[in-house]
């Protein structure tokens, strides 16, 4: 029974909503609640005001951000009890909360941080894993405590995923690893494309057998988002780093057979994602510079919302961005450089006092952890990137 979990905005309150379809019993899967209330949210200029607002206040910096952010998950995480390991009523959500504290450890050394993932991890491990359900964003939390622990190449969390991505090939509720990706179909494509991406790094980074079933899936699903789809440049940023970092033939055509045609996907291969997505970054000079467009033709799409400046658009873009450039061997680094900064820039911008992170880069719609989790992935990443030219220094010079 596959379990889906979704957020809806009702007179601009967020609405949890939980229904069940499927074929799988065992592997429970659910809708995430990226960017729940875009349709129809808030008011250009309310948030001109805010945006105006802010700019007076001084931008904290990465180090900052990254005390702030995982302090504050480190404070409201329930430590003790039958529900250790979770953040208040965000059950469903944890992976990318135990996957930002997981960064957060890399990046500071604090063993708090660590302490504070593994107990989530915890949690995944015995609810999840014990009864046969791993979601996307969870076996990605995984591969996180795989990387910091003692061993990585000898560890709890990876012999998990190694276990999980078996399974179905074990006959344990499926009969094979394609008849567990059939329960995507039918499921909201851009939907689809976030927990697809998550599996395909966790399958590839354990490199399981059937990990190019993955990346076949998750590129036909990528096929079908289209402006009609709930998250298009999300969907977009989340396809283009897992592909990425999971090193996708450039060659490869966004394709799928068997489904309606949709023609912005039309010739387009695995290599033309990052150029596709650093056009739906908005430019300099504009509000929310720096951040993304939800949509592909940079409209509202009728709804009366704002165009640009959701979070979590600004997040995966900044990870879709950041792994074709670490890839990447062009001569336009300056450039590709030059996006990256922006997109860091309003990130930072858009956390709270408190390291609260809200739908919103001028830090207005609902939040939540798992919001703050993602910003500590994206910012991991961004500084990591950023800083691979002191790196390079530091090792020519101990070589000198």
């Amino acid at each position: 029974m596959a379990v889906f979990r979704r957020v809806r905005t009702v007179g601009g309150i967020a609405v949890m909503e939980s229904y069940s379809e499927g074929p799988s019993m065992g592997r429970a899967r659910k809708e995430n609640m990226m960017l729940s209330s875009r349709k129809g949210f808030g008011s250009v200029v309310v948030l001109i005001l805010v945006v105006l607002a802010q700019s007076v206040a001084m931008a904290l910096t990465p180090d900052e951000a990254v005390d702030l952010l995982a302090t504050r998950l480190d404070q409201s995480q329930i430590k003790e009890g039958d529900e250790r390991g979770l953040w208040p009523d965000e059950v469903l959500f944890l992976g990318p909360t135990t996957a930002g504290m997981a960064c957060a450890y890399d990046w500071t050394g604090d063993p708090a941080y660590r302490a504070a993932a593994e107990l989530a991890g915890d949690w995944i491990f015995w609810a999840s894993v014990a009864q046969g359900n791993l979601f996307g964003d969870e076996a990605y939390a995984f591969v996180r405590l795989s990387e910091i622990s003692e061993d990585p190449n000898d560890n709890v969390w990876r012999n998990a995923l190694v276990d999980f991505y078996l399974s179905p090939r074990k006959g344990h509720n499926e009969d094979n690893t394609g008849e567990y990706l059939e329960a995507f179909v039918g499921l909201e494509p851009s939907t689809a494309v976030y927990y697809l991406a998550h599996h395909l790094v966790a399958a590839d980074y354990v490199k399981d057998q059937d990990a190019e079933l993955y990346r076949k899936a998750l590129i036909g699903h990528l096929y079908q988002v289209s402006d009609a789809a709930s998250f298009p440049i999300m969907a977009l940023g989340v396809a283009t780093w897992a592909l990425a970092v999971t090193d996708t033939p450039a060659d490869l055509p966004i394709f799928a057979g068997g489904v309606v045609r949709n023609p912005y996907w039309e010739g387009m291969t695995v290599g033309d994602l990052p150029g596709l997505l650093a056009g739906h970054q908005v430019p300099e000079g504009e509000l929310f510079a720096g951040s993304f467009y939800w949509r592909f033709d940079h409209t509202d799409g009728g709804t009366g919302g704002v165009v640009c400046g959701y979070t979590e658009d600004a997040i995966f873009g900044a990870l879709g961005l950041v792994a074709a450039a670490s890839k990447n061997t062009a001569e336009a680094v300056e450039e590709i450089d030059s996006a990256i900064g922006a997109v860091q820039a309003v990130l930072l911008q858009g956390i709270g006092e408190r390291g609260q992170v809200y739908e919103h880069v001028a830090r207005q719609g609902v939040t939540y952890h798992t919001f703050a989790g993602e910003m500590l992935k994206a910012l991991w990443d961004i500084e990591r990137y950023l800083g691979r030219d002191a790196l390079v220094a530091d090792a020519s010079a101990e070589q000198e």
